[in-house]
Formats: C-alpha cells, sequence, structure tokens
C-alpha cells in the first residue's frame, strides 16, 4: 500500500473510531436525558464527516496518476513543440526545400496549441495516452523531414495527426459519458 493509501486508510479509522465513541456515548444514554441531544448531535456530525471524507476517497486515490498525466501531457506536448521549432530552423540550416515546412509548420503550431490543455480528473488516462501517440506522430515527422526514412510516411504522419485530433477533441465529452471515472 503506497504512501497516500495509508494516509487515507489512517484517516479513515480514525473517522470511524470518533462515530463509534460518538456511538457508546449515545447508547449509554437515554432519550430523555439532557446530555443525549448533545451527544446525539456529535454522532451526526462525526458521521457526515464520516461520509463525507468517503466521497472524496475516489479523488484522492487518483491524485496520484493525475499528477503523472499532467506532467505527461504537458511536457508531451511542449516539447513536440520544440521538436517542431527545431526541425523548422534545421530546415533553414540544412539547406532543404521549404517546402518541408507545409509538414513542420503545422506540427508546431498543433503541438504550440496542445500544450495548453490539462488533464483533468475525468479524462487524465485519455489525455496521457493521446499525448504519448502525438510521440509517435513526432518521430515519423522528424524521420521523414531528415530523410531518415521516406517520403511514404507522410501518409502516417497525416493519419497520426487525423488520429491525435480526433481523440484530443473527444476526450471531454468521454469523460462525461463515462461519470468521470477513468
Amino acid at each position: 500500500m503506497g504512501s497516500a493509501e495509508q494516509d487515507i486508510a489512517s484517516e479513515y479509522t480514525k473517522l470511524q473510531k470518533m462515530v463509534r465513541a460518538r456511538h457508546a456515548e449515545v447508547v449509554k444514554l437515554s432519550a430523555g436525558d439532557d446530555q443525549f441531544a448533545v451527544e446525539y448531535a456529535r454522532l451526526v456530525s462525526n458521521t457526515e464527516r464520516l461520509l463525507q471524507f468517503e466521497r472524496t476517497i475516489p479523488e484522492r486515490l487518483a491524485e496520484p496518476q493525475l499528477r503523472l498525466s499532467q506532467r505527461t501531457v504537458t511536457w508531451s506536448w511542449c516539447g513536440q513543440a520544440v521538436v517542431g521549432a527545431a526541425l523548422i530552423a534545421l530546415v533553414f540550416i540544412l539547406g532543404h526545400t521549404l517546402w518541408w515546412l507545409v509538414l513542420l509548420v503545422p506540427h508546431f503550431l498543433g503541438a504550440l496549441a496542445g500544450s495548453a490543455q490539462k488533464a483533468g480528473a475525468g479524462d487524465h488516462v485519455h489525455r496521457r495516452r493521446t499525448a504519448v501517440g502525438l510521440h509517435i506522430v513526432g518521430v515519423l515527422v522528424a524521420l521523414v523531414s531528415l530523410s531518415v526514412i521516406s517520403s511514404w510516411f507522410l501518409v502516417a504522419i497525416f493519419v497520426g495527426w487525423i488520429a491525435v485530433a480526433i481523440a484530443t477533441s473527444q476526450a471531454p465529452a468521454e469523460a462525461g459519458k463515462k461519470g468521470g471515472r477513468a
């Protein structure tokens, strides 16, 4: 069990003990006793705190994965924007034909635009997978633009761009359909 799970279990156990203690006090008293109303109100209050905590457990358990997804999404899209800018610069440095800019500028602009997105609680896994898929397209863009592989791979690049664009645009809608669960 990880640190986050241990903290959650510890807090949950503490709240349960508080409810049990209040319940034990209420059971000792009779309904007509003046102290009964006070202890009963404490029992209700502690029970509400326990129930509220139970509602937050799924989000608390998902927090480490959410943070990983947020870092992955941010660094992936920003990294691809840097790669795109570097490849654009290489076109000029290496004296390649300016037609390569037709491939590189959209990759750069798309990655730059995608770098502003945030991974939310309901769609973070989807966005993380999409960001990793972006790297596959980025590798193809780099290899084709540097003439390491055939220009026929342009078809795979265009298909990859379309797949990443569709996956990026559908992420919030899918998260809503799944009830916000990842």
